[in-house]
């Protein structure tokens, strides 16, 4: 994300709220402001939409410290860590959190540098935000994003709050009231502050930073970037979250899916009734097929090549004759009511077709000889006979000469 919003928290509930939203990639302040106590969070569950949101712990409330450790950094040295740093802190170790930072060696000694945090603060704060649908993604502590200081007698120092943050070159932030801040630069033997607030120290040298006066936490957020140290870490690591472009389409997305499986699903529907449609055009298919040529065998995926070579024979063979009546007396045979063809021969040498039929009455038997006639053929009438209510007879046709 190129916006963040950055709140910075007092040590306790009722204590003011600092917030800021930056812009990265304009190196700007979109806007900022400060609430009364954490009761007034609401206002920011809005703001920290689609924006990386970024917890600021008072440095009071956040120890840094280098441990010496009696080998190289490894697993084993990480579970233990509670263990050795016990004697250095004045509470529990049970109630506090410890966040590794990076290990370092020096003359062969190993070292790693640590920070920690009373575990019911850290949980409050992001149970707090938490309610007003502010989930960080980082937390770290303020004066930690204070540029670090050029030199290791040298210290960066900024005001907030009436009370003054500093950052030395090693590994050590303060949170200083105003009424300590002689006795705090010479136990800590600093001889110079390079100061991003105006100030009047005495006893030491200060380096104003006039271009770089600004908001502390306009100040801080552009010092992000070069701060790979985070709290949430361990239990309190963050998890994997979706991107922004799945967040904002999930639902037409879904919404668009419902619709494709619905219409994956008519589709199939159709499918299967064409399916069922090819099953019963094929039955058809094998039958008539059977019916012409009842002594070939079927091959339903051949088919269609059985049928043009037999189209290709009949062409050029002596079975032409055949299709040529049969295609001039089918429509006369259709149109004729009450007359039904019982069989039908076809002697090849004369070229003659024999159709017994049953009729309605000799009318039928008449009417049919003479729509053939009408299509220029010569048809003989055999003999009739009655047969209860119908009439049975034979007619031969045969193409004109």
């Amino acid at each position: 994300m190129t916006e963040a919003l950055l709140i910075h928290v007092g040590s306790n509930p009722s204590a003011a709220i600092n917030w800021l939203i930056w812009s990265a990639k304009d190196a700007e302040i979109i806007a900022s402001g400060t609430l009364d106590s954490a009761n007034e969070l609401t206002s920011l569950t809005e703001k920290g939409l689609n924006r990386e949101v970024v917890l600021l712990l008072p440095a009071a409330q956040v120890q840094l410290k280098t441990v010496a450790l009696p080998s190289k950094w490894g697993r084993k040295l990480e579970q233990a860590l509670p263990f050795i740093i016990e004697d250095e802190i004045a509470c529990d170790i049970d109630d506090v959190f410890i966040a590794v930072n990076k290990p370092l060696t020096q003359d062969n000694q190993h070292f790693v540098e640590v920070a920690v945090v009373a575990e019911h603060f850290l949980q409050h704060w992001l149970d707090a935000l938490n309610e007003y649908q502010l989930q960080p993604t980082k937390v770290v502590p303020d004066a930690l994003l204070l540029p670090p200081p050029e030199q290791p007698s040298h210290i960066s120092g900024i005001e907030l709050n009436n009370n003054w943050l500093f950052r030395a070159a090693d590994w050590h932030i303060a949170q200083v009231e105003p009424s300590w801040l002689t006795a705090y630069l010479a136990a800590a033997q600093v001889n110079t502050v390079s100061h991003y607030s105006p100030c009047d120290f005495s006893d030491v040298t200060l380096q104003d930073n006039p271009s770089e006066i600004d908001l502390p936490l306009a100040i801080f957020a552009k010092q992000l970037p070069m701060c790979s140290f985070n709290l949430l870490q361990g239990r309190f690591k963050v998890k994997k979250q979706g991107s922004p472009f799945w967040q904002n389409w999930r639902t037409p997305l879904i919404a668009a899916s419902v619709a494709l499986v619905c219409s994956l699903s008519l589709k199939g529907v159709e499918l299967y009734q064409l399916k069922q449609q090819l099953v019963v055009a094929e039955a058809s298919i094998i039958n008539q097929y059977q019916a012409a040529y009842p002594e070939s065998k079927i091959r339903i995926n051949l088919i269609r090549n059985q049928v043009k070579n037999k189209l290709q024979q009949v062409e050029g063979g002596s079975d032409a004759g055949f299709l040529v009546l049969l295609q001039n007396i089918a429509p006369v045979l259709n149109q004729v009511n009450g007359f039904q063809p019982q069989s039908i021969r076809y002697d090849m040498k004369r070229n003659e077709l024999r159709l017994r039929a049953i009729g309605k009455d000799f009318q039928s038997f008449s009417q049919v000889k003479q729509e053939l006639e009408k299509q220029g053929l010569s048809v003989d009438q055999g003999g009739l006979n009655n047969d209860g209510d119908t009439v049975v007879g034979e007619i031969k046709i045969r193409s004109q000469a």
